[in-house]
């Protein structure tokens, strides 16, 4: 009977791999065990689906494993139409993402189309200790050919991205100055930070300034990286700053702890023991609605500043954690939103590591929408975003700081009371019809992110 057993189950098996095409071993015995992997790693997917998962009464009860292609496939195939949020990925991923490590050239790129109706391709941001700023890129510089071929014609293409991809290039760029600098590159793994840049303008450096105005430009909300928040924090501290121009441009959320600590620390006293967030769950875990371990609650701390109005600079790429700190503070504090409408991510995800549990080295990490954050008058669901106090076009021709237009906007309504009027289109910048647009971060459909541990994990 053991025998005919195993026999029936060598057959099962045969025919799941000629479904599948998944395992190319000829080994019986190897066979059994990827097939016993691949469906106790489904069946786990399956699990949180049906339980975690935010919309999980929507979500049918049995989806086919034999015809999905991978993983990733069968995950996807169990997010609602709703859903535009939730994303997998692999453990090595995950860890890499954590470290700030990737492999780049180290830069950003986007077209000054908003208000400037300018299509060149400038640089938003580049990381130091990189083959770019190595090379001495800068943000505001344009990228006008690629391998020789001029970069436009590689959008109109769609070729940018592919030609970017390969390891080694030959860039030329146009500095601030209109100069044109050629050079070739080869992409290596590079290690990222949490903060762009931290300073302090004063009358000195802005006249009219009744005080010392602090700017942090911060990248991510990363829980492993928290010393550049308390090394920013210090700068900023020291200096005596009332007033905070907090740059999220670009920071497209990241991790709970992370975004805890910066409440602490910019949060006024009046906020003292106030709710800046906290999440709502399905009814599954409607008991953790109201528990302290999933709201975040302003506890201030050494260093803490003592401001009196913050401004929140804000885009397209400011999603999620980000956007929690926007719709948190506006009750406790006077904030000031300038720039763009944000991201529009007003839920979160419990990291969810396979082999459960194992945050160390896991093989994949799952992150489905869990909660949706609110504020402390119950406000949120933010699904199109948070439209700023103040909308400007994004300045592509600046470096971050004082001679940005952001910068220099808040600046201005600090000394005069008023923002000024919209920037002219640089000199020599050609402005024309649609020449072809490229895709940016935030267009990727794993962009943004807030995330924690799940109630009750390790």
């Amino acid at each position: 009977m053991a025998r005919f057993f195993r026999k029936r189950i060598l057959m099962t098996v045969a025919a799941v791999i000629l479904a599948t095409a998944s395992f190319t071993s000829c080994d019986p015995e190897e066979i059994i065990e990827n097939i016993t992997a691949r469906t106790k790693l489904f069946n786990f997917v399956s699990e949180i689906m049906h339980d975690i998962y935010y919309w999980y009464k929507d979500v049918p009860a049995n989806i086919s494993q034999t015809s999905s292609i991978d993983v990733y496939d069968y995950f996807d195939k169990h997010l609602v139409s709703q859903d535009r949020w939730s994303w997998m990925m692999s453990g090595q991923d995950y860890l890499d993402n954590n470290a700030g490590v990737s492999t780049s050239f180290g830069a950003s790129f986007a077209q000054p189309v908003d208000h400037y109706n300018d299509y060149s391709i400038r640089v938003r941001y580049v990381f130091p200790n990189t083959p770019f700023s190595e090379n001495g890129v800068k943000r505001g510089w344009e990228l006008t050919h690629v391998a020789n071929t001029p970069v436009m014609d590689l959008v109109r293409n769609n070729t940018f991205e592919t030609q970017m991809a390969k390891a080694t290039n030959t860039f030329t760029f146009r500095d601030h100055a209109g100069v044109a600098k050629t050079f070739t590159a080869t992409s290596r793994v590079i290690n990222t930070r949490s903060v762009f840049k931290t300073e302090v303008y004063t009358s000195a450096q802005f006249p009219g300034l009744p005080h010392p105005v602090g700017y942090f430009n911060y990248y991510t909300f990363n829980a492993h990286m928290l010393s550049d928040i308390h090394d920013a924090m210090a700068t900023l501290k020291s200096a005596g700053i009332k007033e905070l121009i907090l740059d999220l441009r670009y920071n497209g959320g990241g991790d709970g702890e992370a975004t805890s600590l910066l409440s602490n620390y910019i949060a006024p006293a009046s906020a003292e023991g106030k709710i800046v967030s906290r999440r709502e769950h399905n009814d599954k875990y409607s008991q953790y609605d109201n528990a302290t371990e999933t709201k975040t609650i302003v506890k201030r701390i050494a260093n803490s500043l003592n401001l009196d109005r913050m401004f929140i600079l804000s885009s397209g790429g400011t999603a999620s954690a980000s956007e929690i700190i926007i719709n948190g503070f506006k009750p406790l504090m006077n904030v000031v939103v300038v720039g763009r409408t944000s991201y529009g991510k007003p839920n979160g995800m419990y990291v969810i590591p396979y082999p459960e549990e194992d945050y160390e080295s896991p093989d994949y990490v799952f992150l489905p929408i869990s909660f949706f954050s609110v504020n402390s008058l119950g406000e949120g669901h933010y699904v199109d975003g948070i439209a700023p106090d103040h909308a400007r076009p994004d300045d592509l021709y600046h470096e971050f700081g004082i001679t940005e237009d952001w910068v220099k906007a808040c600046l201005t309504k600090i000394t005069t009371g008023s923002f000024p009027a919209f920037p002219a289109v640089p000199a020599g910048v050609a402005t024309e019809g649609f020449r072809g647009k490229m895709a940016v971060e935030e267009d990727s459909p794993n962009y943004g992110r807030y995330v924690a541990r799940r109630p009750g994990s390790k």
